[in-house]
């Protein structure tokens, strides 16, 4: 099964499902860049509530595709950003067992921002234990940029979808699964419930639990029932994850 997403800057816990069912995860590196996305920024927890982190990106950068995006190199804002995950998870059950993976991310200076993103999409990736082939777009032959040229190129039994793109990315495909991700409510740091953290949040809150939290908040669909009411339970499914 295939999921094509472009790449988020410590995504979200439905991208990180979608890495989890997937066989073949493609980073569509060379879809554009789109400003005020997930694709140099994240949400973490803190003490009121939540906070944006934002990666600087230099001007005149929307429309760019995400291989050409470029990082502003503003004075320590890699420290700034560990120091917030430092200072808002420290007191996280599992914070310690991923720490130095974390600080060696930030430790590592990179000048495009599709870099940096899918190096924290891989770090994610790692942390959760997944099996999920990752393969960048720009990789594949004639580096396609839209969602049809990827599957010509890889040509695969089944597309894994979201509620928003199945309309238009399912009919590109043999068989297309729809993935419903019903965001748990779980323990954080703080006091209270902010839904659409980073995976880190859940990471270093329930460490190796995680994964098995994923797939209880995952229903799949296929997308030629989905006027039905029949649904596919994410535990039957088998999975390399």
């Amino acid at each position: 099964m295939l999921a094509v997403r472009a790449p988020e800057y410590f995504p979200r816990l439905d991208y990180a499902a979608a890495m989890l069912f997937a066989d073949r995860f493609v980073l569509a590196d060379t879809y554009q860049y789109v400003r005020q996305s997930y694709q140099n920024r994240t949400t973490m927890r803190n003490p009121d509530g939540w906070q944006w982190v934002t990666v600087p990106l230099k001007g005149r950068q929307h429309g760019l595709p995400n291989n050409a995006v470029r990082i502003r190199q503003v004075r320590s804002w890699r420290k700034r950003h560990w120091k917030a995950f430092a200072y808002n998870y420290r007191k996280a059950p599992y914070f310690e067992h991923y720490e130095d993976r974390l600080r060696a991310f930030f430790e590592c200076p990179r000048e495009l921002l599709v870099d940096l993103v899918i190096a924290s999409v891989e770090l994610v990736h790692d942390c959760l234990g997944l099996r999920a082939a990752l393969v960048r777009a720009s990789e594949l032959p004639g580096h396609p940029a839209a969602a049809a040229d990827i599957l010509r190129a890889l040509r695969p039994g089944t597309l894994l979808v979201t509620p928003e793109t199945a309309a238009l990315d399912a009919p590109l495909a043999r068989n297309a699964m729809v993935l419903c991700f019903d965001h748990p409510t779980y323990r954080q740091t703080f006091d209270g419930f902010e839904p659409g953290m980073t995976t880190l949040d859940l990471l270093f809150n329930y460490g190796p639990e995680t994964t098995e939290m994923l797939r209880r908040a995952s229903r799949l669909l296929p997308y030629s029932e989905q006027s039905g009411t029949r649904l596919v339970s994410a535990a039957d499914l088998k999975t390399d994850a």
